[in-house]
């Protein structure tokens, strides 16, 4: 299938949605950091309800991965290659910065597949278990006051 770009909260999010795989272009003015904050993880959780919602109109089935641990990785590479960006402003050695340029790479398209295609889906599952648990349990204490 071929990318394709939709509105979200005022941006564009341009995406690729395979039977096992949905892609997310985290680059130039498809870049997710603004239109994820004040509140990145109820924002990506709602661009992957969105994203799992034209996944099931597109192939007729469900994506077998959880909507917690989609956004938790969506959630994760954006505050990565955030990350990335402001240390590589900072003079670092060469070592150091030529690995956050590496990595810098390595976020500029967010694939989120199956366990069966993602070799890193267990690292998302885990963090969603353990950092997303304590981040939607903070949430919920907020919005009761």
């Amino acid at each position: 299938m071929k990318w394709q770009v939709i509105r979200f909260r005022g941006g564009w999010i341009r995406y690729r949605i395979e039977p096992q795989i949905i892609r997310i272009d985290n680059r130039g003015k498809y870049h997710l950091g603004w239109k994820l904050f004040p509140y990145p993880n109820r924002y990506a959780f709602e661009l992957a309800v969105l994203l799992k919602n034209k996944h099931r109109q597109r192939y007729k089935r469900q994506l077998l991965i959880k909507t917690a641990s989609i956004a938790t990785e969506i959630w994760g590479h954006t505050h990565l290659d955030l990350f990335y960006r402001v240390m590589l402003q900072v003079p670092l050695p060469r070592f150091l910065s030529n690995r956050y340029k590496e990595r810098l790479r390595n976020t500029s398209i967010i694939d989120i597949g199956v366990r069966a295609v993602d070799t890193n889906r267990i690292v998302w599952d885990i963090g969603n278990r353990l950092g997303g648990w304590a981040v939607f349990r903070t949430i919920q204490k907020k919005h009761r006051k």
